[in-house]
């Protein structure tokens, strides 16, 4: 029901003009999302605690990874910056991540000042597994739609992402320079 009236939102907006949505059309998005969500998250935590059995990670830790695994390396500052954290709080949750071996630190090549943070492969295949749990949680969702519901779900979906490249490209595009 939510991708439907998104997918009918975006094909009658202009994608490359950013519109403004109204009240009442943005308060029934919000709950349409958030009632999906609720829909998936009980099966998705589950899955991932059955997953892993000593899964510990703080919600900013898998912030951190998620921003690695798509950013590249990133300076600890640019990090604090994009958390919204301390410079203390981001280095003591990079510490645990260093000690867990999700993530490594090294010397900036041109800063000797500076400190880069790079996701390791252990951290990769972790976020890898929790972005699979949580396929398999919407793809069970998925199954009790047709194939036409479906295909009008995975066109909104790909809309979706789209305007969130997009929003990021627009928010942050010093990122998009280094790239």
């Amino acid at each position: 029901m939510l991708l439907v009236y998104v997918y009918k939102c975006c094909t009658h907006a202009n994608i490359e003009k950013m519109q403004t949505i109204n009240t009442n059309d943005s308060e029934m998005l919000a709950r349409n999302i958030g009632q999906f969500r609720r829909a998936i998250v009980r099966e998705f935590v589950f899955n991932v605690l059955c997953t892993f059995v000593d899964f510990d990670y703080s919600l900013p830790q898998v912030a951190a990874l998620l921003l690695l695994d798509q950013e590249g390396d990133l300076t600890i500052k640019q990090l604090t910056e994009i958390l919204g954290r301390s410079i203390s709080a981001t280095s003591r949750l990079l510490d645990q991540l260093v000690e867990r071996g999700m993530v490594s630190r090294r010397e900036d090549e041109h800063d000797r000042r500076s400190k880069r943070i790079a996701i390791t492969e252990q951290g990769r295949m972790l976020i890898a597994t929790l972005e699979q749990r949580r396929a398999d949680a919407q793809l069970a969702v998925m199954e009790y739609y047709s194939a036409e519901e479906q295909a009008v779900i995975n066109r909104a979906m790909a809309l979706l992402a789209e305007a969130g490249q997009r929003r990021r490209r627009n928010d942050h595009p010093e990122s998009n320079a280094a790239k």
